[in-house]
């Protein structure tokens, strides 16, 4: 009985196909992903710069109103008497 275990044991191992393990060409990047990558690169730095663009309008806007005319404040109501 060991022996008919052995030899199926033996035999399984035999007829396994070993398992896909990790090849130099599965790990490199290929070119299009490699463009990709560059592209979104680029995309973040034009993004990041309009941010910086935008961030100074608003202080430009921003300086020109603080130096600008000082905001009037709305006028008082009067309340009605009651009649």
């Amino acid at each position: 009985m060991k022996l008919w275990k052995g030899l199926r044991l033996v035999l399984l191992l035999a007829t396994a196909q070993p398992a896909p393990g990790a090849t130099k060409e599965a790990e490199l990047p290929d070119k299009e992903m490699l463009k990709m990558m560059d592209f979104l690169r680029e995309m973040e730095m034009i993004k990041q710069m309009e941010m910086i663009r935008e961030l100074d309008q608003a202080e430009a806007v921003g300086e020109r109103a603080k130096n600008g005319t000082p905001a009037k404040s709305a006028p008082a109501r009067k309340k009605e008497a009651p009649k």
